[in-house]
């Protein structure tokens, strides 16, 4: 006979529905749902506001809804509780409803998306010790609990059940019994009856500590649990001592689950009691109710079924029999369980074998046989054997011989098979391992050489710019003087002789006034030549630094057209050294004659920020601007100067322009 363990589908949903009202009903729920979220609707609308008082109305409306049809109706609510709970910073609305959402995707079988939401309320919760974030942390960890179960992987439920039980503990009674329960239930899958015994005994204690309407009906099903495991344990006493506990309450006609539980129980101690036409009773009062919600009980209906034909074909009636086989291998089919359909074949076997068709027989067990893990196949390869000898009639003997002989043979090569797979299966892991080691070793020995090259190449280019950009300005200079103290010199010696001449000559009118505007000339290339000979090397760069140096060219530029130059310099005043401060004064005077002379800009706007560690440079115009594309295209060499200079100081550059509509140029050095 199959063990009476509940399926893990049925506890779950058994767990689900004692947290709610003792009803098994649909429609009683539904009934309950609308009601509820009716009342709630004109409590929100009481707070139009966008404060805490709406947000936490619109958690209350979405906490209405248990089944995944109603999460659907309340899901337009979410959207505007979660930005209401964001742009309040309210961290209990928005944990809150990050929490429902993992709830809403759980219950829609999407378990990445649930972890997903589930983990985020989690973290926005924390580990703060509020009443409202604390139940908020203990449902996330008892939902996660409920996804890592139904996957089965019973030790990280079981983490997040004790984490969820020690959130609610001491503020929420009602969960705590239901999570003692999903506990309990998982200690007794991992086979540690000890401590599911423990944790069922404390779930009724919980239930005497709530002490509500609902106890007596819930407690009924705590004690099927327990009886069960009793049951497992061969102790039929004591399992049939918690079962009396709620014979009087049998059949329940509203929690069809817990009734048929009790039903399938009674009758399996009836049949190790040997009393068959008790326990075929009671396995039938168990089918019946089990039917009320087939879905959830497939298997135990298959399963059922199954027991209830053995019954009969030990009382020979073939007839009754063949109905309940019949009804469990439907079931089983239905179920897709291999060891359900594998235990619904081999009843269906024994009554075609019984029946005399030994051929169908044979073909049933022989099904079994492939379906079933080698516990089940150890356990029924007699019964194969000997309907195989009856369908071989007169080689009985030989055949039976024969099969356990292959039987043991194929056992043994089998296991002599995995054992070579598994030591060839270690071999490649091992080698692929070394493999690979040696390989990312050399790719990254190959990645260090790679980036050894990188740098050298980079710092020999730098160093070529920096050649290219201190000969430049050695050479500027040269010139700056040359101009200054020779051409200078001589132009301002010709202009004394000039009006020295001018004292001692005798002109008329006319010639008085073309020496007068020779005179002038002369006096306009002499500023020119030192306009010239400043932009090369100006003064002010070299005896009042970077600063000075810009309002002075910017006041200048400003004097010499029409254009109105603002300059404004910001930060952290520190010196950036010669080198530096050269760069930067070109950057801002070719962006500006850039500006002025190519873009007819009425107004530049100069900014220079220095931070301590970076210097940001700013020069904005509303001249012509031009396309991107151009941009791109451009080879200008004034524009290839200043890429050189930033390249140099690993710096970058950033331009914004549109044609009419002037242009923006953003320049980042790390100087």
């Amino acid at each position: 006979m199959g063990p009476a363990r509940y399926h893990p589908v049925l506890l779950a949903l058994v767990a689900f529905f004692l947290s709610q009202a003792s009803s098994a009903q649909t429609s009683y729920y539904s009934n309950i749902f609308s009601h509820t979220k009716d009342s709630l609707l004109v409590e929100l609308n009481k707070h139009l506001l966008p404060d805490t008082a709406r947000a936490n109305a619109l958690v209350r409306v979405l906490d209405c809804a248990t089944f995944l049809s109603e999460k659907k109706q309340v899901l337009p609510y979410w959207q505007e509780a979660i930005q209401l709970g964001r742009m309040l910073h309210y961290k209990n609305a928005e944990a809150a409803c990050l929490g429902w959402m993992g709830s809403y995707y759980k219950s829609g079988q999407q378990a990445d998306s649930a972890l997903v939401y589930l983990d985020s309320a989690i973290q926005v919760a924390g580990n703060a010790d509020e009443r409202w974030l604390r139940l908020v942390r203990g449902f996330a960890h008892f939902q996660k609990g409920m996804i890592y179960e139904n996957q089965e992987n019973f030790y990280k439920a079981q983490t997040h059940y004790f984490e969820s039980l020690r959130n609610y503990d001491s503020i929420d009674l009602v969960k705590q019994k239901m999570i003692s329960l999903r506990i309990a239930s998982v200690y007794e899958r991992l086979h540690n009856e000890d401590k599911a015994l423990e944790y069922y005994e404390k779930t009724l204690q919980l239930f005497d500590a709530v002490n509500d309407s609902t106890t007596a009906t819930e407690a009924d099903g705590i004690y099927t649990y327990i009886a069960n495991v009793y049951f497992n344990r061969n102790d039929l006493a004591k399992a049939s001592l918690y079962l009396n506990k709620l014979k009087s309450a049998m059949p329940d006609t509203t929690e069809t689950m817990v009734t048929s539980g009790y039903y399938r129980l009674a009758g399996n101690i009836a049949l190790k009691e040997k009393k068959a036409d008790s326990a075929i009773f009671l396995l039938r009062q168990a089918l019946q109710y089990s039917n009320y919600t087939r879905q959830m009980h497939i298997d135990e209906i298959a399963n059922i079924s199954a027991d209830v034909a053995r019954l009969y074909l030990e009382k020979k009636d073939l007839n009754e029999a063949k109905i309940y086989a019949e009804q469990a291998l439907v079931a089983a089919r239905e179920s897709g369980h291999k060891e359900t359909l594998a235990n619904a074949l081999i009843v269906i076997g024994k009554y075609y074998s019984k029946a005399g068709d030994f051929s169908a027989a044979y073909r049933s067990l022989d099904q079994a046989t492939q379906l079933n893990d080698s516990v089940l196949l150890e356990t029924n390869i007699k019964q194969a054997n000997s309907l195989a000898a009856l369908y071989e009639n007169d080689k009985k003997e030989k055949a039976i011989a024969k099969l356990e002989i292959d039987q043991r043979t194929q056992a043994a090569s089998v296991k002599q098979k995995k054992l070579l797979i598994t030591i060839f299966i270690i071999i490649i892991l091992a080698l692929l391992i070394i493999s690979s080691i040696l390989y990312l070793n050399f790719n990254n020995q190959h990645k260090i050489k790679q980036q050894k090259i990188a740098e050298l190449e980079k710092e020999k280019q730098l160093m070529g710019v920096e050649a290219m950009l201190k000969g430049q300005e050695e050479e500027r200079s040269r010139l700056a003087r040359d101009l200054h103290d020779g051409l200078g010199g001589m132009l301002s010696g010709i202009k004394i002789s000039f009006s020295n001449m001018k004292d001692n000559l005798a002109m008329d009118a006319a010639s008085t006034m073309a020496f007068e505007k020779s005179l002038n000339q002369l006096d306009n290339t002499i500023a020119e030549l030192r306009k010239v000979a400043h932009n090369l090397m100006p003064e002010a760069l070299v005896k009042f630094g970077l600063k000075s140096a810009i309002t002075d060219f910017c006041e200048s530029m400003q004097l010499s057209c029409n254009t109105s130059i603002i300059c404004e310099q910001f930060g952290v005043e520190r010196a950036l050294g010669n080198i530096a401060d050269v760069n930067v004064y070109r950057i801002v005077q070719e962006l500006v004659n850039n500006a002025v002379v190519h873009g007819k800009a009425k107004q530049v706007l100069v900014q220079l920020t220095k931070t301590d560690s970076k210097v940001l440079i700013t020069v904005e115009d509303d001249g012509r601007g031009f396309a991107p594309v151009a941009q791109k295209e451009s080879s200008g060499i004034g524009l290839s100067n200043i890429r050189s200079r930033i390249n140099y100081f690993n710096g970058s550059i950033d331009i914004d322009s549109t044609p009419t509509e002037g242009t923006i140029v953003n320049i980042e050095l790390a100087a």
